[in-house]
């Protein structure tokens, strides 16, 4: 089941008995997820099957169980309840919100992927991977002519590229304790994790191969290497339902230092984490070392409240000092990033809410421009 998403449980039941029985029915779910509707009144009359459902919201990825459901008998005269268990236990694992993912794959068959905020744009004659020899059109650069063909063809013919295709994607995943942060049912861990999986399955549609690692936690250390494969999303989903965000402090120095080891080939390298007002020069030393052998992409996640307090109006004194304090603090976050930017690091401040779009549409251009 998908975080975040409501789910149908079904549960039958069938009375092979020749008496009526009225009793109520809890099933007894995890704990973690929301749940509404219960408990079920059922009636069954002798021989009668039925089939009730509930939603099941998941709150939490990972592992879970389910309890076998119990019933609930009144006594005729209702001096006393008796109960009774039935069913098996089961397991279910809750993964990151793929629906998303889906929904791409259906807004991208039907050409409608502007309805996901996704601005999808063939630039011609850009890339580096030749496509196609075809005439030429108003808007066609000068240097895509091809001179041989035109003389052949008696008219004017251009050479179209398309977006190169094998390239690698590497993401970083901060597992650090600012992570944790809350923006609205999901933290920001969440968020990254459901826009990662939704890059990862349009790189892999673009041919390109993806991997990733995480920093930031020692007892949940992942990494997923780099892989060519239309399955990659299944081999996130698995690889990752279970992670959680620790409480440790993000160490990237040592992160890099171990993923130049392990990414030979220039790669886009996308750094996910939650950045605060201050600059951390152990972050910016080692993305310039990226930089070097790969193109850098650093996503700053942004509190949502922060924009929700700095357009709110101001009417006491206390009100002012919080407003001061908030103006420092974007200021202070705005030229940390204006200093990646300087490094020549594209830098993405973004709500999280907004980061699978976001995401999507900096590779999108990132391909078009041939940039990597």
């Amino acid at each position: 089941m998908p975080l975040g998403v409501a789910s149908k449980v079904k549960l039958a039941l069938r009375n092979r008995s020749n008496q009526r029985f009225d009793f109520e029915l809890v099933d007894h779910y995890p704990t973690e997820h929301e749940v509404k509707d219960f408990p079920f009144k059922v009636s069954l009359d002798p021989g009668q099957r039925i089939e009730l459902d509930y939603a099941i919201t998941p709150q939490q990825r990972g592992d879970f169980e389910f309890k076998q459901c119990e019933l609930r008998f009144n006594s005729l005269l209702g001096f006393w309840n008796r109960y009774f268990k039935l069913g098996e236990e089961s397991s279910v694992r809750i993964y990151p919100n793929y629906a998303e993912v889906i929904r791409y794959g259906v807004l991208a068959a039907e050409q409608r992927l502007a309805q996901l905020g996704i601005m999808k744009k063939r630039q011609r004659g850009s890339g580096t991977d030749f496509l196609q020899l075809r005439e030429f059109r108003k808007g066609d650069r000068m240097g895509s002519i091809d001179w041989k063909a035109s003389a052949r063809m008696q008219k004017v013919i251009s050479r179209e590229y398309q977006a190169e295709r094998d390239q690698q994607i590497f993401f970083m995943l901060d597992c650090g304790r600012r992570m944790r942060s809350m923006d609205g049912q999901l933290s920001h861990f969440d968020h990254t994790m459901n826009a990662m999986l939704l890059l990862t399955y349009v790189a892999s549609r673009q041919g390109d191969a993806v991997g990733m690692m995480t920093y930031g936690t020692q007892e949940q250390r992942r990494f997923l290497p780099v892989k060519k494969s239309v399955n990659n999303v299944n081999r996130f989903l698995t690889g990752l339902y279970d992670l959680h965000p620790s409480t440790m402090e993000g160490d990237s120095a040592a992160a890099v230092q171990e993923l130049k080891k392990v990414l030979k080939k220039r790669a886009l390298i996308i750094v996910l984490t939650n950045m605060r007002d201050q600059q951390d020069p152990e972050m910016l030393e080692s993305l310039k070392a990226l930089r070097k052998s790969h193109l850098v992409v650093f996503v700053a996640l942004r509190e949502e409240v922060f924009a929700e307090q700095e357009q709110a109006e101001v009417t006491d004194f206390k009100g002012a000092l919080t407003y001061s304090a908030l103006s420092q603090f974007l200021r202070a976050r705005k030229k940390a990033l204006e200093s990646m930017q300087g490094n020549q690091i594209i830098t993405l401040d973004v709500a999280p809410s907004q980061l699978h779009t976001k995401l999507v549409n900096c590779y999108l251009e990132i391909k078009n421009s041939a940039a990597l």
